[in-house]
């Protein structure tokens, strides 16, 4: 099915790099917050791997696939795992303010419109609760467009930063990966 199960069973379970946010830092941090996390949205998730990791914490989470040169939606739900097949130019099928945790896996980067992108970002911002997660693990962008687009228009949700952490890809573009873990506030001011 094109990925190795004996790789894939450990991944977000350890962190190596600044980038990294493994599983149990994840719930660390939001034992810390006091906030729980059982429901959440994978999207973009491949095969379904973060999902199957928080199904062993007992978190329930739907994974959106679009099958892009695999069949990633039969491998998420040969795992027994939700796979939705959801175009990131649509509403996420999920009512307002139920999901605790969205994760925006290597599907969610540069090569996505802005215009699509803000829709994304505001679409997860309704379908967040309060006081629940964003978390986007390894976008990608060129440096200057996460200091001059990406941020700002991340910077609209008006989330809290609890990582944000930048590094340089293995490349030559000047392209750089972002994590970030973000906060939706609990009660918006009235003067948004």
């Amino acid at each position: 099915m094109g990925f190795d199960m004996r790789v894939e069973k450990s991944r977000y379970l350890t962190s190596e790099t600044d980038l990294d946010l493994s599983i149990p830092q994840l719930f660390k941090l939001a034992e810390s917050a006091k906030s729980v996390i059982r429901l959440g949205l994978d999207v973009g998730g491949g095969s379904g791997t973060f999902a199957a990791q928080m199904k062993l914490r007992n978190v329930t989470v739907v994974t959106t696939t679009m099958n892009l040169g695999a069949p990633y939606s039969e491998a998420a739900a040969a795992r027994g795992l939700v796979a939705l097949h959801a175009p990131l130019q649509q509403r996420l099928p999920v009512f307002d303010g139920t999901i605790d945790l969205v994760r925006c896996g290597h599907a969610v980067n540069r090569w996505i419109p802005v215009a699509a992108m803000e829709f994304l970002f505001f679409d997860v911002d309704r379908v967040l609760r309060g006081g629940g997660y964003l978390l986007l693990d390894r976008f990608f962008s060129k440096r200057l467009d996460l200091e001059k687009v990406y941020a700002p228009l991340i910077g609209k949700l008006g989330y809290k930063k609890v990582k944000w952490a930048v590094a340089s890809k293995s490349d030559k573009n000047g392209e750089v990966y972002l994590t970030a873990l973000l906060q939706k506030p609990l009660i918006r001011s009235t003067s948004e």
